[in-house]
C-alpha cells in the first residue's frame, strides 16, 4: 500500500467521515443536555444560554466577513430577520428541550431525524387542501356564472 492509495482512501472517505463526525456531535450534545436538564438546569435558561454564546461566536464572523456584501435593511427584511428569529431560536429549541426533558435523548434524537419526512407529508397535506379549495371555488364561479347565465335569459332548472 503506497502513500498514494491511502490520499486516495482519505478524499474519497472525507465526506463519510465528516458525516459519521456530524452525528456524533449530534448525539454528544444529546447526551450532555440531557444530563443537564436531568440536574436541574431550566429548559429556557439553556436556550438562553446556547443562543448567547452561538452570537459572541458568530457574530464577529458575519461583521467582519459579510460587511459589505449586506443588503440595505429595509421594512421588509427587518420583520423577516424578526420572524425567523422567533421561530427558530425562541420556539424549536424550547420545544426540542421542554421535549427531551420530559423524555430520553434516544427517543429527542429520533424526532429530529423524523422532521423531515413529517414537513414532507404536511406540504403534501396543505398542497392537497389547496389544490382542494381551489377546484371548490372555480367549481363556485362556475355555478354563479351558470345561474347567471340561466337567470338573465330566463331559464329556470330547479
Amino acid at each position: 500500500m503506497s502513500k498514494e492509495w491511502f490520499k486516495r482512501a482519505y478524499v474519497c472517505t472525507r465526506p463519510f467521515m465528516l458525516m459519521i463526525f456530524l452525528q456524533t456531535s449530534y448525539a454528544v450534545n444529546g447526551l450532555v443536555v440531557k444530563s443537564a436538564l436531568n440536574k436541574g438546569l431550566n429548559h429556557y435558561t439553556f436556550a438562553v444560554y446556547r443562543n448567547a454564546v452561538a452570537a459572541l461566536f458568530f457574530g464577529p464572523f458575519a461583521f467582519f466577513l459579510e460587511r459589505k456584501v449586506r443588503p440595505k435593511m429595509t421594512i421588509s427584511i427587518f420583520l423577516k430577520i424578526l420572524l425567523m428569529g422567533l421561530l427558530e431560536p425562541v420556539i424549536d429549541q424550547n420545544l426540542y428541550f421542554a421535549g427531551m426533558k420530559l423524555t430520553t435523548a434516544t427517543f429527542a434524537a429520533a424526532m429530529c431525524n423524523i422532521v423531515p419526512a413529517i414537513t414532507f407529508v404536511m406540504a403534501w397535506i396543505l398542497r392537497y387542501f389547496f389544490w382542494l379549495s381551489t377546484c371548490f371555488v372555480a367549481l363556485y364561479k362556475t355555478s354563479v356564472y351558470l345561474y347567471s347565465v340561466t337567470a338573465r335569459d330566463g331559464i329556470y332548472v330547479y
